[in-house]
């Protein structure tokens, strides 16, 4: 039986991977295969050619796809958050390592039978790097690679892997099979659709969506907390830019993208121009505060501009005005 040429989103369910849904399904000649622990919404699944509702670390299932389909580019955006990861380290380190190894293992046998390196994009993020408190350092890629959280570690050694499995993989018996995986470090993603769920980094989207609702913020971090943030249309761009580059472009494979960083305090001063009944508390959770510190408060992404022409579309007040206010 033939297989279906097609492209693999793991996590489909999720806010990256529903708006990157209703962007990919535009081409009519994309076969779009989900994979997530649950249905899709019913608007997203009618874009969708194959739904498979399952679990990353279910081999059997893996197998099955692998037989099934024959995959032309791997989306696996599946993963534990930051907040959650911290309350259960073991099932973060098993879903996102071993969970991502399943689908690196997958895109190599695609390789193989299509002797053509299948795409891998993963989505890492700023969590990677480690900083001092109150530093101002601008990270580039290569910096400050000290991670304080089990997530940050967990993104950190898959990047490595997917580095791993495009130029050495099982290199002691000249292996010249390998894919092409491409990542991006994502900071802080505000999206106007989907009010976040176990981000650290979400205080400005949280802020967003509960004073929009409630007119009411309770934060968990200070006024002075800051990192770069990116508007989720600018974040589909920048995966479909980057997947979209000849390959001869990705000679970094892992790149920075962002396009602004206010503080918490900013934020808000800018959502009461718009929401003047609009209050915030700040209620400090040292913890996730702790983590937040340990982030960039800005990223450099010189290098995605560079090799692929990174470029974003929203900056921090067209983001408000034309896409959360739309």
């Amino acid at each position: 039986m033939m297989r279906k040429s097609s492209i693999l989103i793991t996590g489909a369910g999720g806010e990256v991977g529903s708006e990157l849904i209703k962007i990919l399904s535009n081409n009519e000649n994309i076969n779009i295969v989900t994979l997530d622990l649950h249905p899709l919404e019913p608007s997203i699944a009618d874009m969708v050619s194959n739904q498979i509702t399952g679990n990353i670390l279910d081999k059997n299932l893996i197998d099955q796809i692998n037989l099934e389909f024959e995959i032309k580019e791997v989306y696996h955006l599946a993963a534990i958050l930051s907040t959650r990861s911290e309350i259960s380290p073991n099932i973060a380190h098993d879903v996102n390592i071993n969970g991502t190894i399943n689908f690196l293992e997958l895109a190599l046998k695609q390789s193989k039978s299509q002797k053509n390196r299948v795409k891998f994009f993963f989505p890492s993020s700023i969590a990677v790097y480690g900083v001092e408190k109150n530093s101002k350092q601008l990270c580039k890629e290569y910096e400050a690679q000290n991670p304080i959280t089990i997530y940050g570690a967990n993104k950190l050694y898959a990047e490595k892997l997917g580095l791993y499995y495009s130029h050495y993989y099982s290199q002691l018996s000249d292996n010249k099979d390998f894919i092409d995986f491409r990542s991006l470090r994502f900071p802080g993603l505000i999206s106007a659709r989907t009010i976040p769920s176990g981000g650290t980094s979400d205080f400005i989207p949280e802020m967003w969506h509960h004073i929009k609702n409630h007119d009411l913020y309770e934060c968990f971090v200070s006024e002075n907390a800051q990192i770069p943030f990116l508007a989720m249309p600018d974040a589909i761009k920048a995966i479909q830019k980057l997947m979209n580059s000849d390959c001869s472009e990705i000679q970094s494979r892992i790149y920075n993208v962002k396009a602004f960083n206010p503080s918490a305090l900013e934020f808000f001063n800018l959502i009461k121009t718009h929401y003047s009944d609009a209050k915030i508390v700040y209620s400090i959770n040292a913890q996730r505060q702790k983590i937040v510190d340990s982030w960039p408060s800005d990223i450099d992404d010189s290098l995605a501009k560079k090799e692929w022409g990174w470029s974003p579309n929203y900056n921090l007040q067209r983001t408000i005005n034309e896409y959360l206010l739309s």
